[in-house]
């Protein structure tokens, strides 16, 4: 992960919000204030996205549309078309005690076509008996995608529930596999 994201000097009074086609789904990515960092991205429409990070406080936000040139969307853009080496240096900026931001770190280092397990990814945070921290952090993610926490799996190989659904997980695995990302066995 970026380093911490850098400070909004404008009040917190608009939310940036854009969306992008992937997958033939829209994706839909939200900033807040004059920050480039992204507070949540995903499946489904901003408006949802916004609530699941400021609760009733988005209702209350001017809402603008991110620039067609926005890193973010253009690095989804690129992940679409086989190239996911822009969602890298996309900064995120997520809410959260150290060691989620420890587990959410660790996946990020999880490369495309490639699945760890929740320990995998415990281990990689430097908490390698926090399995159960990992998949809670994974599930708690709001900025899918650029925290890919669609390679993150079960100790069995099987995918769990998460921000995304299994079956759209299983998409964005499948993608990776058809760009030439291909899968290897999980991470050790």
């Amino acid at each position: 992960m970026a380093p911490a994201p850098e400070a909004t000097t404008l009040p917190l009074r608009t939310l940036r919000v854009g969306s992008v086609e992937l997958l033939g789904e829209w994706f839909s990515i939200v900033k807040a204030g004059d920050s480039q960092a992204v507070r949540a991205a995903g499946f489904g429409c901003p408006s949802s996205l916004a609530y699941s990070v400021f609760g009733r406080q988005s209702e209350l936000l001017e809402t603008e549309a991110l620039d067609d040139d926005d890193s973010a969307l253009a690095a989804v853009r690129a992940y679409d078309n086989g190239d996911a080496s822009l969602l890298d240096a996309i900064d995120v900026h997520q809410e959260g005690t150290e060691l989620r931001r420890a587990m959410w770190r660790a996946a990020r280092l999880v490369e495309p076509g490639t699945l760890a397990s929740y320990g995998d990814v415990a281990a990689i945070a430097g908490h390698p008996r926090a399995a159960r921290a990992a998949a809670s952090a994974c599930g708690a993610c709001l900025v899918s995608l650029f925290v890919p926490v669609h390679r993150i799996v079960r100790a069995s190989g099987k995918l769990a529930g998460h921000a995304d659904d299994v079956s759209v997980r299983q998409a964005l695995i499948d993608h990776e596999q058809a760009m030439g990302m291909g899968m290897s066995a999980p991470v050790r």
